[in-house]
């Protein structure tokens, strides 16, 4: 019964927004749909940068190569998961390695 009952419960709360929700979907919406993936990149690169030393072996250069990889990318491909996933490949790669 309350396995029944969590069913229940968690297909009202996946299905409930298709009803609420118009059928057109409002401006604010689409612009936020738009612009974030661009916008957690963004903030995904000042965090990933944050504690780069350029004092260190190597002066950073593998977080450069990170970067550009990330932009070359999403300049090229234009899918947001796959330039994140591939500069962090990379970078992981140059942090093990190197």
């Amino acid at each position: 019964m309350i396995i029944l009952v969590i069913a229940i419960a968690n297909l009202i709360t996946r299905f409930l927004p298709y009803f609420i929700m118009p059928k057109k979907i409002p401006a604010f919406l689409d612009y936020i749909s738009n612009i974030l993936p661009n916008a957690i990149i963004a903030m995904l690169v000042v965090y990933c940068l944050r504690y780069m030393r350029f004092e260190a072996p190597f002066y950073g250069i593998k977080e450069i190569i990170g970067v550009a990889v990330v932009v070359i990318l999403h300049l090229s491909i234009k899918i947001p998961i796959v330039s994140i996933l591939g500069g962090v490949v990379i970078y992981m790669l140059l942090i093990q390695k190197l």
